[in-house]
């Protein structure tokens, strides 16, 4: 082994952080305490995990005579510490949004450690992480003050430690610590002046195109890299969106190669719960037609539970560019397809009836007019279709499909043992495809659906109890048998907090765990496809381009400050260079 110079490039490198620790070490100190490796892999260490991972990754080296039981103990300098202070103990230490303190992870099984893994025993939590990066469909870690190191999956859920750190306690983190970007940064085209939508008719009961090819893709350990985390919610709900970092940190967001897991958090503040709601950088436009489709394992239900995998226009004020839900449901009750818009538009219902025929299971109610205001209870168009629920659909995964093109709309669900070679090799040809996998048929009537749709973002979203779980929850048997009942609280009373029943057991401890088992997607992909041959530029979504916000009542695109006029000219204009959203920022409140 090649001798250590007397000082480093890596022994200043931890001279500066443990001075940002609080920590009072010299130079000469910080010699003894750098690695035996190179000055630039001591450099690679402290860039990615921060002064409390440098002082374990420093210990672990030199300090190779203390026993792996001693935990942290004896591991660590105490210069400038109170000697009673809990080693486990991280708050206020300037460590970067990567290991937690005082929580530890659990499989959807309830195990503390993935299969085919067994706990060990390391000296300290850096080596912990280590053994998580070096273990094949290990995602998190758990290291224990005894020394236990136990390994997670990437569907394992975090879970809080409540014990007294003086005979115990616990610190987790993911198997390795980025630095990310809060928001995409993109280079997108505006759509703010795109032809608009004509409706035209399809031959039989097919769509207009034969085959489509893959346009975009979230996927594997990049799948939220093209996505807004969007923190403003309008439902009144319990839900408390993070942003980026924060649902990494706190484990509402996982991504790896076997899929993305996108949960349901702890409580954040009084009648507020962590959660997610992610708005695409991109959009794609309806009337020259897109298939979009969610690969899954799981999807959320359960007492309060109100996901979502929607389509929505943001460039104009809500309806006017037309709102499509692909899945939608609340509590226990059935998922809906519904398109919402501002204009007299109406389904063509002769063809629906006559193409309804091929499919099996269907609920007959229809609304026939797409026209939504719902002052007037007028809710938008939903076709006769079949209608299952969350826990249904997380018994029977597979792919959520849905095509929209000029003539109309059509979603299926592909059972996970008969997703077609088509679109398993991203050229989907949806007429094809079975009709014992069509949910919903969806046709337009050529003469009144003009203009109806603008550029369609997906959203997916996890919201709890407000305007549709919260007031609808008494109407749930199984919400109902929550105990979460009058005389105790009020029903629906959404803007109440306080006394909302459904409000008052998402925040209880008693829904916890069914939020842990229940509240969450499980996906293995999102994919947009475009009709084969079709060239056309990267359209920003609205959200995006209005800097994580949807155009305001006051505000439309004809009135919109001056980058939305003046990147309008045409379909190929100037694309413009985007930054991440602001609104979704690390600084957001938890």
């Amino acid at each position: 082994m090649e001798p250590q110079p007397e000082s480093s490039d890596a022994a200043k490198l931890i001279v500066r952080h443990d001075a940002e620790c609080g920590e009072t070490v010299t130079e000469d100190e910080a010699v003894q305490r750098v690695p035996r490796r190179t000055p630039a892999i001591a450099g690679a260490l402290l860039t990615a995990v921060g002064c409390v991972a440098v002082v374990m990754a420093s210990s672990r080296y030199h300090e190779a005579k203390v026993s792996p039981k001693a935990g942290f103990s004896g591991l660590f300098d105490l210069t400038g510490m109170a000697a009673t202070r809990d080693l486990f103990d991280l708050t206020g230490m300037a460590t970067p949004k990567c290991y937690r303190n005082k929580s530890f992870w659990v499989e959807q099984s309830g195990a503390l450690q993935m299969p085919g893994t067994t706990r060990s025993i390391e000296v300290n939590a850096y080596m912990c992480q280590q053994r998580c990066a070096e273990t094949e469909g290990c995602e998190h870690f758990s290291y224990w003050k005894d020394g236990g190191c136990l390994l997670s999956s990437y569907a394992a859920y975090s879970n809080l430690f409540e014990g007294s750190t003086a005979s115990n306690g616990v610190i987790s983190g993911p198997k390795v610590c980025k630095t990310m970007m809060d928001q995409p940064m993109e280079v997108l085209v505006s759509a703010l002046d795109v032809p608009s939508f004509i409706a035209e008719e399809a031959p039989g009961c097919n769509s207009l195109h034969d085959e489509y090819q893959l346009a975009w893709k979230a996927q594997g350990e990049t799948f939220f890299d093209d996505w807004q985390f969007i923190n403003k919610s309008e439902t009144r709900g319990a839900e408390w969106y993070l942003n980026r970092s924060e649902a990494f940190y706190q484990g509402t967001a996982t991504a790896s190669k076997e899929g993305a897991i996108i949960r349901v958090g702890e409580q954040v503040q009084p009648f507020k719960r962590r959660s997610m709601m992610l708005h695409s950088a991109e959009a794609w436009r309806p009337d020259v037609g897109f298939v979009v489709v969610m690969k899954y394992k799981h999807v959320p239900y359960g007492p309060g539970v109100w996901p979502a995998f929607w389509l929505l226009n943001s460039d104009m004020k809500w309806p006017q560019g037309g709102e499509l839900d692909i899945m939608e449901y609340a509590n226990y009750d059935t998922a809906k397809m519904t398109f919402h818009t501002d204009k007299n538009c109406s389904m063509n219902t002769a063809k629906l009836k006559q193409c309804a025929k091929t499919m099996t299971d269907i609920d007959p109610t229809m609304i026939a007019s797409c026209y939504t205001n719902y002052s007037g209870n007028q809710l938008g168009c939903m076709p006769p279709q079949v209608r299952k629920d969350g826990e249904w659909f997380s018994k029977n995964p597979g792919a959520i499909a849905l095509l929209w093109d000029a003539s109309g709309i059509t979603s299926f669900h592909i059972p996970e043992k008969e997703i077609p070679v088509d679109l398993e090799s991203d050229t989907p040809k949806p007429n094809t495809w079975k009709d014992s996998w069509r949910m919903a048929f969806m046709p337009f009537e050529e003469k009144s659906c003009l203009n109806i749709a603008r550029p369609q973002e997906i959203v997916l979203n996890i919201a709890l109890c407000g305007d549709w779980a919260g007031n609808t929850f008494y109407a749930c048997t199984q919400c109902r048998e929550t105990g979460y009942t009058p005389n105790y609280c009020i029903p629906g009373h959404v803007t109440e907090p306080a006394t909302d029943c459904c409000t008052l057991y998402i925040s209880n401890p008693s829904a916890e765990q069914p939020l842990k088992d229940d509240a969450y997607f499980d996906i293995s992909y999102v994919k947009v496809f475009t009709p084969k041959g079709k060239v056309l530029p990267r359209y920003s979504s609205g959200t995006y381009r209005n800097n994580g916000v949807h155009v305001s009542n006051q505000q439309t695109p004809a009135t919109a400050p001056s980058q939305a006029s003046d990147d309008s000219e045409a379909l190929g204009a100037a694309p413009l260079p985007l930054p991440g959203i602001g609104s979704a920022s690390d600084d957001a409140p938890l």
